[in-house]
């Protein structure tokens, strides 16, 4: 008798595991948003929503996965519109001096063809911003602002390919013949293992592989009592520490040091406009995994945890949205890239990079049109165990995240110098 009944559970768990996918596909449609991209801006329920939640919020956070166009032009125009309701700052995930550099090209009248020339001479200096509607978000945060003071916020460590223009930064700056000669010796150095790493695809000959600490400190003695030049040294250095601890295979200790480093650079330019009177608002757009509150999937307590917590200290609050691609391409190409195939990689949301199951999302959501769902009624249900069997990875994301983004047709973003 005792087996009759657990063989009839056993042939009930798909039917219950099924009632429970329905239960979660319906709370997300009755949470659901629709809106569009037009050439005025956005429109629809959807951007009603954003402008709400934004007006309630001191910090918008947006986290993607990189490499698909949508995700910065929705950007840039959110931001515009946001602008509305008081978001003057855009935090980003380039370096501290990257974004300094951005911010001046993007500002220019000429600006498509100095971001051009500048990748035809320091190719894959940047990153993100070598695709060209990434550079949209620069132009809207800089229409009709002052951009003689930061208004692009990088968090980041300085990327693995652009030490050689800063060594080259340090060269043309050197106030005296030692410190340029010196400067010039490792911009050379950068120079050759630049083009031998990527000219073969072989990252063990690139700079990071073959700089020490002791190449730092040399540089710092070089340019003692110039601290313009010990500033960005010393970001160069932990920058190589970041990326050597990877390389290393101590993935956790890199991606930790990482987290706090950006939460170091947010704290500094948060401090700088508290200290001229601001009460900065400020929308971010990063890698999804640096949006989550708490862990993230990672297990690091990541710059979305921190803009969360800084955020309730002073009674006020923060609003995270995950987005998500139901099909198209993605730009996936990187120096090592062996085929140009990978400039428009297949991408599908059922066979997600980081394996989270978003079949019920894409239930949920039309498959024609732009569309967020709200995330915040659903953890009741989770918490209560009124709807069970939630895979883990989106579990996790509707706790960490307030609303998930979904574009029905993605669509490879494009190198400026393609």
């Amino acid at each position: 008798m005792e087996k009759i009944t657990v063989l009839a559970l056993l042939a009930a768990l798909p039917w219950i595991v099924v009632a429970q996918d329905s239960l979660l596909v319906e709370a997300m449609q009755k949470n659901a948003r629709t809106f569009k991209l037009t050439t005025e801006g956005l429109a629809g329920d959807g951007l009603d929503f954003f402008l709400a939640e934004g007006q309630k919020a001191r910090f918008f956070l947006i986290g993607e996965d990189h490499g698909m166009a949508e995700n910065p032009q929705f950007t840039a125009a959110l931001f515009r519109h946001f602008k509305t309701i008081g978001y003057r700052y855009f935090a980003t995930e380039t370096g501290p001096y990257t974004a300094e550099m951005v911010q001046k090209m993007a500002g220019s009248p000429d600006w498509k063809a100095r971001f051009e020339a500048h990748f035809r001479q320091y190719p894959w200096s940047i990153p993100f911003y070598n695709w060209q509607e990434e550079c949209e978000i620069p132009r809207a945060v800089l229409e009709g602002a002052d951009g003689s003071r930061a208004l692009l916020w990088g968090l980041d460590q300085e990327f693995a390919a652009s030490f050689r223009m800063f060594f080259k930064k340090l060269e043309t700056e050197a106030a005296t013949p030692e410190s340029k000669a010196v400067a010039g010796e490792y911009y050379r150095l950068a120079e050759k293992a630049y083009a031998e790493s990527f000219g073969a695809r072989d990252p063990s000959k690139s700079f990071l592989a073959i700089v020490k600490p002791d190449d730092f400190d040399r540089l710092r003695k070089t340019f003692e009592g110039r601290q313009a030049a010990l500033d960005l040294i010393r970001e160069l250095d932990e920058s190589v520490q970041i990326y050597q601890l990877w390389y290393r295979s101590e993935g956790y200790a890199s991606n930790r040091q990482r987290a706090e480093m950006m939460k170091r650079h947010f704290t500094a330019y948060y401090s700088a406009a508290k200290e001229k009177g601001e009460d900065p608002r400020v929308m971010f757009k990063l890698g999804a995994n640096h949006v989550y509150r708490g862990l993230n999937a990672l297990n690091v307590p990541d710059i979305g945890n921190f803009i969360s917590e800084l955020a309730a200290q002073s009674g006020q609050t923060s609003f995270h949205l995950y987005t998500l691609g139901r099909k198209g391409t993605q730009n996936g190409f990187t120096p090592f890239s062996r085929s140009d195939d990978d400039k428009h990689q297949p991408y599908d949301a059922g066979q997600y990079l980081d394996k989270v199951d978003f079949s019920t999302v894409l239930k949920a959501t039309p498959e024609t049109a732009w569309s967020v769902i709200d995330l915040r009624p659903l953890r009741k249900a989770l918490f209560n165990k009124t709807i069970k069997n939630v895979d883990p990875g989106l579990e996790r994301i509707i706790y960490s995240y307030d609303a998930i983004l979904v574009f029905p047709q993605v669509h490879a973003s494009r190198f400026f110098l393609d």
